[in-house]
């Protein structure tokens, strides 16, 4: 069985912030991450949710510690982030 990322954080503006994470789905394929749905918050405009499924659960953990994406994020408006990586029983 797969493992999986939950991915939560509120963004500035989801719609500007949509437009960018699509565009950046081919780095997440090269970390080992394998993006199954986006959700919004239908209380919270701009609060968004990602399910990835892990394909490399090292890069990806790497990948989500890296400080590069922290930067990015801060760049790109994503505040209050929360990843939980979720693995079957």
């Amino acid at each position: 069985m797969a493992t999986h990322v939950l991915w939560q954080a509120d963004v500035a503006d989801f719609d500007a912030w949509y437009t960018v994470f699509k565009r950046d789905r081919f780095n997440r394929k090269a970390v080992g991450l394998k993006t199954l749905h986006v959700w919004r918050d239908p209380d919270k405009d701009n609060h968004a949710v990602a399910l990835f499924q892990v394909l490399d659960l090292e890069r990806a953990r790497a990948f989500f510690d890296s400080e590069e994406l922290a930067m990015h994020m801060e760049r790109d408006g994503v505040i209050n982030v929360n990843v939980k990586l979720l693995t079957p029983v």
